[in-house]
């Protein structure tokens, strides 16, 4: 069974949206929410398989709830104009649908959506990209891209190829969803990928310092260098 949530500004449309949604047994719509705020926090709560989504939305838009999910589901977006075609497409996005929905686009959708699932495993494991809204830039990050991930303030900075946008998420949120095998907290500020920790070297106050690809250098508190050194068998 496939989990579905609708958001819709209006009621009439998340109705005939639903109605239209009983023709397809393997999906269960679990909610809907009428604007941003009511959107991510559903989403959070029921963590669904797919999202329905209205590009504009009352608080804000679609994009605007995409950047601030801890983990971005797939999208099936709803919208009455093709204006945001292009750029909705850079999101986890099965496809594109404007309204008024006919039946056979929608059919279209549920395919694309049941193939994307018979490949890849709808729930969503510690693994799964990492969205990123900087300013009108979009970016839907794999984690073994990700070099490392710096905590400003309450918000974090994450380095990958040439970028280092910054996420509107603290660094405990995100680690969370990381893989433990994969991703270590070095100390409070930053989290590496250890799969780019070249050269790891002993450092002051019993703790290390690890060299990433790239030259970058992140210290190591001594707190957490006897389970580093557990982790990776030192």
């Amino acid at each position: 069974m496939i989990d579905a949530v609708i958001v819709e500004d209006s009621e009439l449309a998340r109705f005939e949206l639903e109605h239209q949604l009983k023709a397809y047994p393997q999906l269960s719509v679990v909610g809907h929410a009428g604007d941003v705020d009511a959107a991510i926090a559903l989403i959070e709560s029921t963590t669904p398989d797919v999202v329905f989504l209205d590009i504009d939305l009352p608080g804000g838009n679609a994009f605007d709830v995409l950047a601030r999910l801890t983990q971005v589901p797939r999208i099936v977006f709803t919208t009455a104009f093709d204006a945001h075609a292009l750029k909705a497409f850079g999101y986890n996005t099965v496809d594109y649908l404007l309204k008024p929905i006919e039946p056979q686009r929608l059919a279209q959708a549920i395919h694309k959506l049941t193939e994307a699932v018979a490949v890849t495993p709808v729930r969503r494991s510690m693994d799964s990209p990492i969205f990123i809204k900087d300013g009108e830039q979009c970016y839907l990050v794999k984690p073994r891209d990700v070099r490392v991930i710096e905590a400003v303030g309450n918000y974090s900075r994450v380095y990958f190829q040439q970028h280092a946008p910054l996420l509107y998420r603290p660094l405990g949120a995100i680690e969370t969803q990381l893989a433990p095998e994969k991703f270590f907290r070095a100390n409070r500020q930053y989290i590496v990928n250890l799969d780019y920790v070249e050269q790891v070297a002993p450092w002051s106050n019993g703790g290390l310092m690890l060299t990433l690809r790239g030259g970058l250098d992140v210290e190591v508190s001594r707190r957490q260098s006897a389970r580093f050194r557990d982790v990776l068998s030192l």
